[in-house]
């Protein structure tokens, strides 16, 4: 009878997809956690006074743990003992028997996506299962005795035995319990025989240590896996001695255990894709028996303890430190060990600093007295312990399933559910992933098992109440990862790396989306209507030649801008300016970020509301559609999502880390949210011999674009989300690629030279591209998205180092360019197919980055084209840029049409995944005090011409000449004339 059933769910949930790098702990952290101390727990949290059968085989643990019970072998060997986790003391008569097998149980272990299911294996082949202490499955895995059983990390149902079948011939079967016949849906071949075997965290990987001193590397999932391993280690250890093997979580390092030629016993770090050395080892005292690995995936600390020994030592486990298996530390038990192992995280008393408590089973406390489960906490020391250090407990993995049975061997990625440990958030955390994963949970327990007992573990909420959860509980993953029915999204398909993710606590605002909220500076506008793309203005002439540039009153500056880090990289912005606040990169240990409100300008304080970020930030982005969050990017492989808090940001401001996606990538690059849909992110990352783009939703990767070896400088969306553009490397191409499928749709040639080239888009079928050609000139290039194999028109503007970011307006077709470490700003305005130079702007200090806001903060009365913020060493500088026109008192709408509204989802993210497109909502700039020039009345015609002007002034001089005649005409009345004047003259 089939008990486990298999979960089957609407949305596939997933994982990356590319083996890579483990994430180092920020190296504060690491160091706290090293330096914990661990002592034995006081005789009263002991388990004791029990009666156990010690014998087993090489790879048991001779103790199991999930968050209720301990499980150990009861005397007689055919059965467990369950002994509550929460009920210490001498416990001999209180523990409850698991009857399983007739025959001695050889190993037994429990799952980690559920507490209270454990599974045994017996010497016969048989395999037992139990779940909440009832027996509910029971078959025949192997025709010899069992190796070891091991549950599937992420798939509830999935079981892997391994037994040896002969001296030098051994087999590895991998079961769906949740099957109506038990038969193994893979299996393989293994050579020198099996003493145990490890699934890597992420389930996509299977390793099996063998008798050679060698350990073999399978992934079940691909077609002809059976009998070809994908990889094999060295032989480090010696052969013919035990064997143990164990995956540190889900990053690509193995960890192996056995004995030297001299019996010393030694233990080995290893990465997966260089098996022909291990990458550290260590040495302890010789000894004949097995050395059982125990590994600490939060902390990075490994444990070892040998079976006979009185000793546990722990090492630094971290594959990225200067000295991977370096010895930490020991600790002395008062009897020889019989079993070990670690206690689930969300059990540990983390109020009181403890990372890690390792469960030891002796084998006898005193003369008459029975064996012991002797705790052993392991304390980091805090001046205080009063409040939760979040710095010592990251978010850990939950007791969830992460995928189905069809996805998993489909090779869908997977993501991992990581739970809060904050007393004060982990109930909700945890609820919040239920909901999350509710059809993964619900399946995972069988339909007719009986309930669990109130004192044994909580039952999973009733499918339907988890199908629709509370409107006010209901966070944005939860939204996310609940897909309507009916609706495919389509998930990527690659094999072979880990994506991790914590629960997101952002929930939904209970608002209309369409309304925005009022700034300082700004009236709220609503989307007036939906265009019908993303085009730019079609022009015969330059429009903006006279293109202003200006930097605003002192008081609108942010001065006083102490450690803004210089060393930022130049292929992204340290500055990003949104509708309420302002995040600057700073120089600082841990990776800070200053944010400050964008309406309180002025000087800055000494200490500004800085968010740490755990490790070097490489770059920041601000939520289009929640102007409260603010994406950071880090060297640790992290993408954290901050909430700022609605109050002044001056002093020690917390900011509530809401939501991380953990990409277990060498490095990420770059990060774009996605222009249309909420809570879509796209994220540039390289591994060791490729570079790819991942795009999120919540905690989900769904696809994964432009995988190169080429390298990749930068990439950007376009404005209506559905394409890709990148430039590559070594290649030097520009490449637009289709977000969704994945495919290639065009390509070309890209800048002449290797240096950085950064893009921006134009409307949906205009790209820039501001790079370098051969000789370091600076260029900017034009393209059309349907032909990229030459670009339209391309401008050198000078020989420089620094690089050129462009600024993108498509509603003028104005891109300006950033002239990193100059005064300069570039700006150029596309006519057709042509771009025409504009005026410069030149600023008083170098720039370290710029960045706009929106077009519906810029000042329209005032004809500002556009608004943006400029970086500079010590200040933030407030710049416009603007057009002279003869009317400026009406709305200027020949060269402020309707804008798109950046600040609302244009489309459904859940519609956008499944293939919708996105169309503008746009926005009438016209304030509601001023009227457009194409309404405004026409200008008086003046009465007076010229010409009747010339006339006028002619008449005049011709009267004022006359007058002046006739006075010089007229004879002197008084003066009569001489009678004999006459004569004289006849004379």
């Amino acid at each position: 009878m089939v008990v486990l059933a298999q979960a089957q769910s609407s949305v596939t949930l997933v994982v990356l997809a590319m083996d890579v790098m483990e994430t180092p702990l920020p190296s504060l952290a690491r160091d706290k956690q090293q330096n914990a101390t661990a002592s034995l727990a006081t005789r009263e949290a002991w388990y004791s006074d029990l009666a156990l059968d010690a014998s087993d085989s090489v790879s048991a643990d001779g103790l199991a743990i999930d968050g209720h019970s301990l499980y150990v072998k009861a005397t007689g060997g055919n059965s467990l003992q369950a002994i509550d986790l929460n009920c210490p003391g001498k416990v001999g008569s209180q523990t409850t028997t698991l009857l399983g097998p007739a025959e001695r149980i050889v190993d037994w272990t429990t799952a980690l996506h559920h507490d209270n299911l454990v599974a045994a294996a017996d010497s016969q082949g048989s395999v037992t299962v139990w779940q909440d202490r009832i027996q509910t499955v029971t078959f025949d895995a192997h025709a010899s005795a069992c190796v070891s059983v091991r549950f599937h990390p992420t798939v509830a149902g999935v079981l892997a035995t391994s037994a040896n079948s002969g001296p030098t011939s051994s087999e590895v079967r991998l079961w769906n319990v949740s099957a109506d016949t038990q038969t193994p849906f893979w299996h393989t071949n293994v050579d020198n025989g099996i003493d145990s075997m490890s699934i890597r965290g992420d389930g996509q990987l299977l390793a099996a240590s063998t008798r050679a001193g060698t350990c073999a590397i399978f992934d079940p999932r691909l077609a002809g896996s059976i009998d070809s391993a994908v990889g094999v280690t060295a032989a480090f250890h010696a052969a013919g001695r035990p064997t143990r093997v164990l995956w540190t979580g889900e990053a690509p390092f193995l960890i192996t255990t056995g004995q030297s030629k001299m019996r010393e016993r030694s233990a080995a770090l290893w990465d997966q894709r260089n098996l022909a050395k291990p990458l550290a080892s260590l040495q302890l005292q010789p000894s004949t028996k097995t050395l059982i690995p125990f590994y600490d995936e939060d902390t990075r600390l490994a444990y070892f303890a040998e079976k006979g020994d009185v000793i546990i030592h722990w090492a630094d486990g971290d594959p990225s430190s200067a000295t991977p298996l370096a010895q930490l530390g020991s600790v002395v038990l008062p009897a020889p060990i019989s079993g070990c192992a670690l206690l689930p995280k969300p059990q540990l008393g983390v109020m009181r600093g403890e990372i890690a408590r390792v469960h030891a089973v002796v084998e006898s406390t005193g003369a008459g007295q029975g064996a012991a489960i002797v705790p052993i906490p392991h304390i980091a020391p805090r001046r205080t312990y009063l409040d939760f250090h979040s710095d010592l407990f990251p978010d850990t993995r939950a007791p969830l399933p992460a995928q189905s049975f069809e996805c998993w061997l489909d090779q869908a990625p997977v993501c991992i559910p990581k739970m809060a440990l904050d007393p004060a958030k982990s109930a909700d955390s945890l609820a919040s992933l239920r909901r999350t994963y509710c059809s993964l949970l619900s399946r995972s327990v069988p339909a007719d098992a009986a309930e669990p007992a109130a004192d044994h573990g909580s039952r999973a909420e009733p499918e339907d109440a988890m199908l629709n959860p509370p409107a006010e509980s209901e966070n944005r993953l939860s939204k996310l990862a609940s897909a309507p029915a009916g609706l495919e999204v389509k998930q990527h398909n690659m094999p072979g790396a880990t994506a991790t993710a914590s629960v997101n606590k952002r929930t939904v605002e209970q608002h209309d989306p369409k309304v925005k909220p009022v700034v300082a500076d700004q009236l709220a506008r609503i989307p007036t209507k939906q265009g019908s793309g993303w085009k730019l203005p079609e022009t015969d002439h330059a429009r903006f030649k006279y293109l202003e540039g200006f930097a605003y009153r002192p008081t609108d500056h942010f001065t006083n801008l102490l450690n803004v880090n210089l060393r930022f990289s130049q292929q992204n912005d340290p500055v990003r300016v949104g509708p309420k606040h302002i995040a600057v990169s700073l120089k600082g240990a841990g990776g800070q970020v200053g944010v400050f409100c964008r309406d309180s300008p002025g000087r800055v304080p000494d200490n500004p509301a800085t968010i740490a970020h755990g490790a070097d930030v490489v770059d920041i982005e601000l939520d289009p559609f929640d102007p409260g969050v603010v994406a950071t990017a880090g060297v640790d492989g992290r993408l954290q999502m901050w909430r700022v808090p609605d109050i002044p940001l001056v002093g020690e401001v917390t900011f509530e880390l809401e939501e991380y996606i953990h990409v277990t990538a060498d490095r990420i690059h770059q990060v774009r949210f996605h222009p249309c849909a909420r809570g879509v992110v796209a994220v540039l990352v390289s591994d060791i011999d490729a570079y790819s783009i991942y795009v999120y939703s919540g905690l989900m990767l769904h696809f994964i674009v432009g995988k190169t070896s080429d390298g990749i400088h930068s990439f950007e969306w376009s404005p209506s989300g559905d394409h890709i553009a990148l430039t590559t490397k070594k290649s030097r191409l520009l490449r637009i690629y289709d977000a969704r499928s994945q495919d290639l749709l065009v390509s070309g040639s890209a800048m002449d030279s290797i240096r950085p080239s950064r893009i921006a888009w134009l409307g949906n079928y205009r790209i820039c591209l501001a790079g370098f050609s051969t000789g370091s000139r600076r260029q900017l290039a034009l393209y059309s998205t349907d032909d990229l194999s030459r670009p339209l028109s391309t401008v050198t503007i000078d020989v420089g180092p620094g690089v050129l970011v462009p600024i993108s307006d498509a509603d003028c077709g104005i891109i300006y360019l950033d002239d990193r470490g100059s005064r300069l700003t570039h700006a150029f305005e596309v006519v057709g197919d042509q771009l025409i130079e504009l005026p410069k702007f030149e600023s008083p200090l170098p720039s370290l980055g710029m960045a706009a806001l929106p077009k519906v903060y810029s000042d329209v009365a005032q004809c500002e084209v556009l608004r943006a913020y400029r970086l500079s060493s010590q200040s933030l500088e407030s710049v416009g840029f603007r057009v002279p026109r003869k009317r400026p008192e009406f709305f200027q709408d020949a060269i402020f049409p309707d804008t798109v509204d950046t600040e609302t989802p244009a489309v459904d993210t859940l519609a956008w995944l499944g293939g919708a497109a996105a169309l503008p909502l746009l926005i009438n700039l016209c304030p509601p005090d001023m009227k457009p020039l194409s309404e405004a009345p026409p200008v008086p015609v003046r009465q007076r011409t010229f010409a009747v002007e010339t006339e006028q002034t002619a008449n005049n001089t011709k009267d004022a000449i006359s007058a002046m005649l006739s006075r010089v005409d007229e004879p002197d009345e008084e003066q009569a004339p001489s009678p004999d004047s006459e004569s004289d003259w006849d004379d």
